[in-house]
């Protein structure tokens, strides 16, 4: 059995939209990002979807293409025709690394001045 074409899982299913989405941000790689946002507008009817966001179709594919870096407002308007949200959460902490003391450095017991 083959996986399921993303294209199909994608169609106007925000659940997996949001799933797809935040897998991608949480690499904060941001041709990662722009390759999900991409993957997630060409799954969906463009021509229904720019309609809805009140921007021309061949602007979004240029805005969403991958030749540009689309600024952060249609960003949101693609998320918004999308019928999902960013929201805003703590990172995972790490476990803290032991901060080196700052000063002078130590001389060696056989340095003199």
């Amino acid at each position: 059995m083959t996986a399921p074409d993303p294209k199909d899982v994608l169609r106007s299913n925000p659940l997996k939209i949001a799933d797809y989405l935040n897998e991608a941000f949480e690499t904060d790689d941001l041709p990662k990002i722009l390759a999900a946002l991409k993957e997630a507008l060409r799954a969906q009817n463009v021509s229904e979807l720019s309609r809805r966001m009140g921007l021309r179709r061949d602007r979004l594919y240029k805005t969403f293409g991958g030749e540009i870096d689309p600024d952060f407002g249609r960003v949101l308007k693609l998320l918004e025709g999308l019928e999902v949200q960013i929201t805003i959460t703590p990172r995972k902490v790490r476990k803290p690394q032991a901060l080196l003391k700052l000063g002078r450095p130590r001389k060696h017991p056989h340095e003199h001045k």
